[in-house]
């Protein structure tokens, strides 16, 4: 049985107050090794005193090696939020209110929630690492494809290709007049996936900018968007539109969310399949235990084309959960299956394609191996695309390590 700090106490007395709990009764602290108690009260000392860094450091060496002890993850959002941490304040208030506590103590962290909500001015994440991939141009193993009913034997460069890419991305936002009536929400993000002999180098980058509106006991977010897209390093697409994205906490657990992407694709080569893209998002998330996060998701897509065979439906649905075990481990499991369907019969191939998508993934994370904020990540993504269209089936594996930012 891991051990467990008790709820003796109400999380601070206001939201900027320098307030902590007292000492715990002594029946409580009987259930601590006399080290874990020791560096627990070494990190509310520094707390007391101001100093967020060294408190921040003491409590993270407690979790990583004990994720159960729920008052220590507590102290250790609330030193996050003095920090103005706020994306990493939040996770850990996340997983604290998995533990059931006791009224006031799930009312403060919602207090907390709320506030990380109203006051956050930016963000930015950054990620670099190598890929190994099985199939770095998403294409088929099949050595032919039938045409008008004939089998075609397929050229070599159009068949699935493994290779080991190299990448780099991130993303950063802002929010400007944060405090006035309407906060103006302006981000940008991008991605670059690099191969050695370049022909199938992937990038995109993209920006969006808009207003944001309370509405609801939520946030509504709505942006004009644009992203362009080039592969082989070549310009590939542009997309210019439209995302609403609304965010609401409901309870003391759940963060619900919806998001909105209306957008017209204007691709380099290819007149087809221009035209507008509606896609609707829903999403959950909740605490499942003090350690775990569960999350979900439901999108429907409908693409326009200008060859009603690229036209499409698209429904998908995913589940994963996140689970924090010790020795600074985060595993992540999270698994995906859609259905497409297209409007008509794709030519030169005289069949409408109908394709079944499913994705496996898992991750695991080292967290107390920080270097200047960032940690290293390993995940592994397994892919299947059943199709009617042969040259459209598809089996991939590929692995990402990376280093991340830490949380």
């Amino acid at each position: 049985m891991p051990r467990r700090f008790h709820f003796g106490w109400v999380l601070g007395a206001s939201l900027c107050c320098g307030a902590y709990p007292s000492a715990a009764p002594a029946q409580q602290q009987a259930e601590f090794d006399v080290a874990i108690e020791r560096q627990f009260i070494d990190g509310m000392n520094s707390f007391a005193a101001r100093d967020y860094r060294s408190a921040e450091a003491t409590f993270r060496r407690i979790l990583d090696n004990n994720p159960a002890l729920l008052r220590v993850r507590l102290e250790l959002a609330r030193t996050l939020f003095m920090e103005k941490k706020d994306e990493q304040a939040d996770y850990h208030f996340r997983l604290a209110a998995g533990e059931h506590p006791t009224l006031p103590v799930l009312r403060n962290i919602v207090r907390f929630r709320e506030a990380i909500r109203a006051r956050r001015s930016w963000r930015f994440n950054f990620d670099v690492g190598i890929a190994p991939d099985s199939n770095i141009n998403s294409a088929t193993d099949k050595q032919s494809v039938d045409i008008y009913g004939l089998p075609f034997q397929l050229d070599p460069s159009a068949r699935a290709r493994s290779g080991t890419g190299s990448f780099i991305g991130g993303d950063a936002s802002v929010r400007l007049n944060r405090f006035g009536k309407i906060p103006i929400y302006v981000g940008a993000y991008g991605r670059w996936l690099r191969y050695p002999d370049h022909d199938f180098d992937d990038a995109y980058a993209g920006v969006e900018a808009g207003p944001e509106f309370h509405l609801g006991g939520g946030t509504l977010r709505a942006t004009a968007t644009g992203l362009i897209r080039w592969y082989g390093r070549r310009p590939l697409v542009k997309s210019f539109g439209g995302h609403f994205d609304y965010e609401k906490l409901v309870g003391d657990r759940w963060t619900l969310g919806g998001a909105l992407f209306v957008r017209h694709n204007d691709y380099a080569r290819r007149r087809d399949v221009d035209g507008w893209d509606v896609e609707a998002r829903a999403s959950a998330n909740r605490p499942l235990s003090p350690t775990t996060l569960g999350f979900s998701y439901a999108t429907v897509e409908r693409s326009k084309a200008n060859d009603p065979g690229q036209a499409f439906w698209r429904e998908r649905v995913g589940v994963g959960i996140l689970k924090e075990i010790g020795w600074g481990l985060r595993p992540q499991i999270e698994v995906d299956i859609a259905r497409e369907v297209n409007d008509g019969k794709l030519a030169p191939f005289g069949k409408q394609r109908r394709d079944w998508y499913a994705e496996g993934s898992f991750s695991i994370y080292k967290r107390d191996w920080n270097f200047g904020g960032f940690a290293p990540s390993l995940s592994i993504t397994m892919t299947r695309n059943y199709s009617t269209l042969s040259l459209y089936e598809e089996k991939r594996l590929r692995g990402e390590l990376r280093i991340t930012k830490a949380f």
